[in-house]
């Protein structure tokens, strides 16, 4: 222990040296650990930081990719859907008009049967362009039993009405001049009042035809919508065929007899069959 202190009194100054360098080495040691340590850390911070962005980027644009690829998806599937709704009401469409013509062939096949006029049922296939139409074309000819001047009928509004007649025959097909042209005339007579006229086409876009020769004194027994038939008299047309409507009156006082505007029950714009009269009185 003596010893140890006369080292110490002795070597004083380098022991101070030693001590000193010692604790400067363990200081800087521990300094460098720490900054070391703060250096990894804030490395770490900033590597993490990056990556949690980077995973958010990809994150952001895998969704979108996947959003644009599943809208794509999507608008496929509904123009299948358009498709397929389209066809659908293609079909409804079709239904319909089956139902409608179903309908009108089972009205047609009750009035054939109902009719005592022996006839041949005809669908008209062709119309001649005219300023309405010069007549039109049926599927039956002179091998089913039909010649010129065979009188035509149609079904309209319930009644058995005037079309027109036929003036040309082939073996399957028939002209018909209907009684909206201007070269068709018909011995006419009304219903009710019995009064009897000469009836004629106008050629009219509207399809209005014209009775002319009408006694004046008729004038207060006609009314407006009154019903005009075929007179039967020395004519091609059997008697109380329907034609149809009057529609106007007119009475020049420089005339003699009366003039009727009358609205035919067919309708020719939309007539598809008719019935070709073939026996009358």
């Amino acid at each position: 222990m003596e010893g140890l202190r006369r080292f110490l009194s002795r070597h004083r100054n380098g022991v101070v040296f030693v001590v000193l360098i010692t604790i400067s080495t363990i200081a800087i040691g521990t300094q460098s650990q720490s900054v070391n340590s703060a250096s990894k850390h804030l490395g770490y911070s900033i590597f993490a930081s990056v990556q949690s962005s980077a995973a958010e980027v990809g994150h952001f644009f895998g969704n979108f990719f996947n959003s644009i690829g599943e809208l794509r998806r999507i608008r496929q599937e509904y123009e299948v859907l358009q498709e397929k709704v389209s066809e659908y009401k293609t079909i409804e469409r079709d239904i319909l008009d089956l139902q409608a013509e179903n309908n009108q062939l089972r009205e047609l096949l009750d009035f054939s049967r109902k009719t005592p006029l022996s006839h041949v049922a005809a669908r008209i296939i062709a119309k001649e362009p005219g300023l309405l139409f010069d007549g039109f074309t049926v599927n039956r000819g002179s091998t089913h039993g039909i010649a010129e001047d065979t009188p035509v009928i149609a079904y309209a509004e319930g009644f058995s009405s005037l079309v027109g007649k036929v003036v040309e025959v082939t073996d399957s097909t028939a002209k018909v001049l209907p009684i909206i042209d201007r070269s068709c005339f018909v011995a006419a007579k009304m219903r009710e009042s019995r009064y009897e006229g000469l009836l004629h086409g106008l050629g009219a876009a509207d399809g209005m035809v014209e009775m002319t020769y009408v006694k004046k004194q008729a004038k207060n027994r006609i009314q407006f919508g009154d019903l005009v038939v075929t007179s039967g008299f020395r004519s091609i047309y059997p008697e109380d065929l329907y034609i149809g409507r009057v529609n106007a009156i007119r009475a020049p006082e420089w005339e003699s007899s009366l003039t009727l505007e009358i609205h035919p029950l067919v309708d020719f714009t939309r007539l598809e069959y008719v019935f070709l009269i073939l026996e009358t009185e």
